[in-house]
């Protein structure tokens, strides 16, 4: 038997396989472009502490304001796309306190 250096590990291609199914009940996925479904595949790959942890550090305030333009202009845009209703805008706005 030779060694085959492209066959794939089972057990990877399982988690793979299994990452890739959770992404398909993602709503919107598949608008998703490809950096957006790597990013996603990123945190679903993540422990729930290492994912609650990063969450916080991207919702900073600080991060929040500092970016307030494109935030506002993402959540109106999916308002327009009809991916959020008027009343989950104003919650998103509350939360994030813009």
């Amino acid at each position: 038997m030779k060694w085959n250096p492209f066959k794939k590990d089972p057990k990877k291609e399982a988690e793979k396989q299994k990452i890739e199914e959770a992404l398909a009940q993602v709503p919107g996925a598949q608008d998703m472009n490809m950096f957006q479904k790597f990013a996603m595949k990123r945190v679903m790959a993540m422990s729930p502490e290492e994912r609650a942890k990063v969450m916080q550090k991207a919702l900073k305030p600080e991060n929040v304001q500092k970016h307030k333009k494109e935030i506002l202009e993402q959540l109106e845009g999916m308002k327009r796309a009809g991916m959020m209703s008027d009343d989950q805008y104003r919650l998103a706005k509350r939360k994030l306190g813009l």
